[in-house]
C-alpha cells in the first residue's frame, strides 16, 4: 500500500473507531487494515492507536495526525476535482458493481463507454466509490 492510501486507512479507521468496520467501508479486511496501521506507526516511530480487544481509541500523537491526513488528503482530493473540471469528458477505469448484470444497466454501460471512449474499460469488482439506487455501485478511477 502506499503512503497516501496508508493515509486513508488511517483516517478510515479513525474516524470509524474499528479496523473492522473500516475494513468494510474500504472493501478490505479488518487484517489488512491492522498490517497497513502498523506499517505505519513503524515508519512513523510512534504509536496512533490505543488498542483493546474491543475498540481503538486515538493516542495524543494519533490526533495530531489525524488532523493533518485530513488536510493533506483534502488537498489531494481538491487538486484531483480541480483537473477533473478542466479536462471536461471522464477517463480512467469503470468499475461496476452488481448483484447482476442485467438487461436493464447493459444498454446504460453501452451507451456510456461509446460516449466516453478515454474510459478504458469496466470491470465487475466492488470498489469504494459513488453509490447509486438498486444495488449499483460505480466508480470512474482516474488515470
Amino acid at each position: 500500500m502506499d503512503h497516501v492510501g496508508a493515509l486513508g486507512v488511517f483516517v478510515q479507521a479513525a474516524d470509524a473507531r474499528s479496523f473492522t468496520v473500516a475494513g468494510n467501508q474500504l472493501g478490505i479486511s479488518s487484517s489488512a487494515v491492522g498490517k497497513a496501521i502498523t506499517r505505519l506507526e513503524e515508519r512513523l516511530g510512534t504509536r496512533l492507536f490505543h488498542r483493546s480487544t474491543r475498540a481503538i481509541t486515538l493516542t495524543a500523537e494519533g490526533s495530531l495526525f489525524l488532523e493533518r491526513c485530513r488536510r493533506i488528503l483534502g488537498e489531494i482530493e481538491a487538486a484531483e476535482v480541480e483537473l477533473a473540471q478542466s479536462s471536461g469528458a471522464p477517463r480512467g477505469n469503470l468499475r461496476v458493481s452488481l448483484p447482476i448484470v442485467n438487461a436493464l444497466m447493459m444498454p446504460t454501460i453501452n451507451a456510456f463507454m461509446r460516449a466516453y471512449p478515454a474510459v478504458l474499460k469496466w470491470q465487475g469488482k466492488v470498489v469504494g466509490a459513488v453509490y447509486c439506487a438498486l444495488g449499483v455501485r460505480l466508480a470512474l478511477e482516474r488515470r
